[in-house]
């Protein structure tokens, strides 16, 4: 046992207590838990093979991402074994659809030394590469012990976690001192990684792999499927408001149907409102929230005719990203809370014009892309009713808004490959 063990029993009170509250409320940790504490490991330990690469990705986002380094790896080295490791449980099954390739998925282990030790021994991994922000102490030591080179892909470092990491100061630095390399999204991310590693640490602009994990736009026949299923009208104009948070939900209704008011009066078409929030446990909140504002709510996993006027709440996982090439507007949650933002070159990929709110501060690599594209569409929360209104008026300012996006997610990919290539020049088993 050492510190990082002691730390954790020390907090383990606290988030035994949050997890048993979400756990009886909205069915958390259910599978994820037990998978974190080994349920689901190989009975024996996997023998060695040319390369094992173990890839970890925390939940949804992270996990579309992380696909987009394996489908490359993979192409290029076919004999290697891969294990895909997530957090969450709507991760996990992002990680079926997006690993399925992968011939190995587990959830990650728990950041306990004999938890993970154990892990170890059983997967056999060779290789570890993490993304974005997953700095287990535990984690990183056992791979150092194993002799496991570890990366860290599409790396970031927000201006919270590198006061947290800094304060943490000589504690910290043999865990970073464990990576192989660092492979991050921003010139920002790699100055922070310096001041926390060391000058010496060897640190790789890549960009956000994220622009390579998008969905591919829609044809006309799957766009047309999919608003068949929202029993939306080919004349109709669709507002789809995706990763919402607490209170979102209302806030987005309110301002649709004024903007939705607005627009019959002036002659323009009938508009279909939906819904999707970003966590599961939220959908029951979410149309509970959508009634008390006065709303008509269709669930849309229960199939049905929607109620003429009715909000569709798109309660499913993994189906958002298509989902927004469906749409005529996109509205970006997290946003509005200060949460940080979401992806929304995900969106403005299909062509679709996203309205978003003024919290974006963990997205600072998406948006510096987007305004020098004049892609953005920042709206205060008061004036969300008037920016609604003026793209469902106008069909010009939405195609225009629209290719501005779609425009600044092609021409910025490719991080991807350049990760791939940097993680090569470590691996002798890559040459």
């Amino acid at each position: 046992m050492n510190r990082w063990d002691l730390a954790y029993l020390a907090a383990a009170p606290v988030f035994l207590a949050s997890a048993g509250v979400k756990r009886l409320r909205h069915g958390k940790y259910r599978r994820s838990l037990p998978g974190m504490f080994g349920r689901g490991l190989p009975r024996k330990p996997l023998p060695k093979v040319h390369e094992r690469v173990w890839m970890h990705s925390v939940s949804v986002g992270e996990t579309v991402a992380a696909a987009a380094v394996f489908r490359r790896l993979h192409e290029r080295h076919p004999e290697w074994e891969f294990l895909s490791t997530t957090t969450t449980e709507p991760g996990h099954e992002q990680a079926k659809r997006s690993f399925a390739e992968a011939g190995h998925r587990a959830f990650a282990p728990v950041d306990l030394s004999w938890v993970v030790r154990r892990f170890h021994e059983r997967w056999n991994p060779s290789v570890y590469i993490v993304f974005e922000t997953e700095l287990w102490p535990n984690t990183l030591l056992a791979c150092r012990e194993r002799g496991v080179p570890a990366f860290l892909a599409n790396g970031k470092v927000s201006e919270r976690s590198f006061r947290s990491y800094k304060r943490l100061g000589r504690l910290f630095r043999p865990v970073l001192d464990c990576f192989t390399a660092f492979l991050v999204q921003t010139d920002e991310a790699a100055e922070r990684l310096r001041v926390l590693a060391g000058p010496e640490a060897r640190i790789h602009v890549t960009g956000n792999v994220k622009l390579d994990g998008l969905p591919e736009p829609l044809t006309q026949e799957e766009r047309a499927a999919i608003r068949a299923e929202w029993a939306v009208a080919p004349e109709q104009l669709v507002v789809l408001a995706g990763s919402t948070h607490r209170d979102e939900e209302a806030l987005v209704y309110k301002a649709f149907r004024q903007a939705a008011g607005r627009l019959r009066s002036a002659g323009g078409p009938e508009t279909v409102l939906v819904i999707a929030p970003r966590h599961p446990e939220r959908f029951g909140e979410a149309a509970h929230q959508l009634t008390e504002a006065g709303a008509i709510v269709h669930r849309l996993s229960g199939g049905g005719a929607p109620p003429r006027g009715s909000v569709r709440l798109l309660d499913r996982m993994g189906v958002l990203g298509r989902s927004f090439g469906a749409a005529d507007v996109a509205v970006l949650g997290g946003a509005w809370n200060p949460i940080g933002g979401h992806n929304l070159l995900e969106p403005a990929n299909h062509g679709v014009p996203v309205i978003h709110g003024p919290h974006m501060h963990s997205q600072t690599e998406i948006m510096r892309i987007v305004r020098a594209h004049g892609a953005t569409a920042e709206v205060p929360e008061e004036e969300l009713a008037d920016a609604l209104y003026s793209l469902l008026y106008s069909r010009e300012e939405r195609e225009a808004l629209g290719n501005r996006g779609r425009e600044a997610a092609r021409q910025n990919a490719g991080a991807a490959g350049r990760t791939v290539e940097l993680i090569e020049e470590y691996l002798p088993a890559a040459k």
